[in-house]
């Protein structure tokens, strides 16, 4: 049922996109997007789609993509959304649903698929038709199941499978017999983005929009956010000034988050590990080496860059404790301070597995932790791989394809073998951290690229309504009309429709800060 909101910006979207490109409601050109439950992503897809629809002349086309385990939106609710995304210029709805010619088809490739299947890693590099699901199947699902890795007999992974097989062939039936002009998901993950994979193999112009960000991808950059790569050069690219200024910028937001105030250029994140809070004595005084283990979420997107070391952060802890039985140091490992739930009993599997591993209290300091000796750190691609090297302490990821990877402030061990010579010769680490390569990672990835294209400042817009998820309520277009103007709605036109012209990866600040 619509709510005054949602009322409301049905009309304002009325008055805002009626006659904006005059599209042809005959046109067979088709400007794909998303259909989801998700109130900030109606604001950015009726730009973005507007833009494309304007570029290409062609109809705005949206579409759920129907899986197994994930929340789905039938009946008044599914219709609210569908009213919204009508109202700036949706002319038809497809669903993922397959015909028996099609589904015939899947069947077959299901059965080819998965006798090719015998390791995790199989799973991981899964391609049909030269286009890359593997790591998206995985991920679909660890999140739908909450599991944290894949046993390949298991019914569950199995049908999953088939879910995901059956995506694709619908959507490379559809790309193959519609003129799809260009196409904006929500993700680049999980099977949300195979329509993405299949148009950036056909050379159609696809992205990934949210109220944050806007990314473009293709063959080379199939993932959003791993703008990372050519941090340096891009830095090294700026005025002298500006690089100077750009480093005590960072030091100073750095420490604002090192003092443990929450959601600094983290908007996602509830809570702080690193306060003042001191509890008894958490790392034992001992002459062995301490090395702290970084927990992540099991199953929340494990190839969110891409492929890492281990194919899941499962394999990843099994690993790290096989080495401690083979090792004499003492092992200490943390959850994030806001860890979902689910996570403890898979914890509780590897302590009770693994009996040098410690688990400390998920509230418990870092500051307190590194006080008390910790001599590594080790992570996958989680950012205390620059908050740990700020303050002087070494860190190893697990995956080649993690943020600081343009960094030589952390280890990047390029393979297992690698990881595991390391590990094994803690003593031998000899890393000199430079701070300032610190100061320029964090300004390149969190102040230089903006997250202002669609809001004056989206950090603040978060705390105005309350947190992070609010932004997925009909608040946000109550926030949204307060604050509109035809200038700031001409400008973000403009400045997006030069993004899309440009054909580069990021809508970074060069379109957004002209005037």
């Amino acid at each position: 049922m619509l709510d005054k909101l949602d009322k409301l910006f049905i009309n304002h979207n009325h008055m805002v996109w009626s006659g904006f490109n005059n599209q042809k409601k005959n046109s067979d050109g088709e400007i794909l997007f998303e259909l989801n439950g998700m109130h900030s992503s109606a604001i950015s897809s009726s730009y973005l789609s507007n833009v494309l629809s304007k570029k290409y002349q062609s109809k705005l086309v949206g579409y759920y993509l129907v899986t197994p385990g994930w929340k789905q939106l039938y009946g008044f609710l599914r219709r609210s959304f569908e009213k919204v995304y009508e109202s700036f210029g949706m002319s038809k709805i497809v669903y993922t649903k397959l015909n028996k010619v099609l589904q015939n088809e899947s069947d077959v490739l299901y059965k080819k698929v998965y006798t090719s299947l015998n390791t995790k890693r199989d799973v991981e590099n899964i391609s049909v038709e030269d286009v890359l699901i593997g790591d998206l199947i995985y991920d679909s699902f660890l999140r739908s199941m909450n599991r944290p890795t894949i046993d390949l007999k298991d019914k569950d992974f199995i049908n999953s499978l088939k879910n995901s097989l059956d995506i694709y062939i619908f959507w490379r039936n559809y790309f193959d017999t519609h003129n799809v002009k260009a196409i904006n998901a929500s993700h680049c993950g999980y099977n949300l983005a195979i329509p993405l994979r299949i148009a950036i193999t056909k050379d159609i112009p696809a992205f990934q929009a949210s109220s944050e960000y806007v990314y473009r991808l293709n063959k080379v950059n199939i993932m959003a956010y791993t703008d990372f790569i050519g941090m340096r050069d891009e830095f090294s690219k700026l005025p002298k000034a500006v690089q100077e200024e750009a480093l005590k910028q960072a030091k100073n937001r750095i420490e604002l988050r090192l003092k443990g105030e929450v959601g600094v250029d983290m908007s996602y994140s509830s809570k702080s590990a690193y306060t003042d809070n001191r509890l008894n004595r958490l790392i034992k005084v001992s002459s062995r080496k301490k090395v702290f283990i970084a927990l992540h979420c099991f199953f929340d997107s494990p190839h969110s860059y891409g492929n890492n070391l281990f194919p899941d952060f499962f394999e990843w802890l099994d690993f790290l404790g096989k080495i401690s039985e083979k090792t004499n140091y003492d092992w200490y490992l943390k959850t994030h301070a806001d860890y979902l739930p689910g996570n403890m009993p898979i914890i509780n599997y590897f302590l009770k597995k693994y009996t040098r591993f410690n688990l400390l209290p998920s509230n418990s300091s870092h500051y307190q932790i590194i006080e008390e000796g910790i001599d590594v750190a080790l992570t996958t691609y989680g950012t205390i791989g620059f908050e740990y090297a700020a303050l002087g302490v070494p860190v190893i990821n697990a995956s080649l394809n993690n943020p600081h990877i343009a960094y030589n402030f952390n280890l990047h061990p390029r393979s297992v073998k690698e990881y595991s010579e390391i590990l094994h010769n803690l003593d031998k680490i000899n890393l000199k951290i430079d701070k300032n390569e610190v100061y320029e990672y964090y300004f390149m990835r969190n102040l230089h690229r903006s997250n202002k294209w669609l809001f004056n400042n989206y950090n603040h817009m978060l705390e105005d309504l309350g947190g992070y998820s609010e932004q997925f309520t009909s608040k946000i277009y109550g926030y949204w009309m307060e604050r509109f103007t035809i200038l700031r709605h001409d400008k973000t036109i403009k400045a997006l429709s030069e993004f899309v012209d440009s054909e580069d990866f990021i809508m970074s600040t060069r379109f957004l800060e002209k005037d």
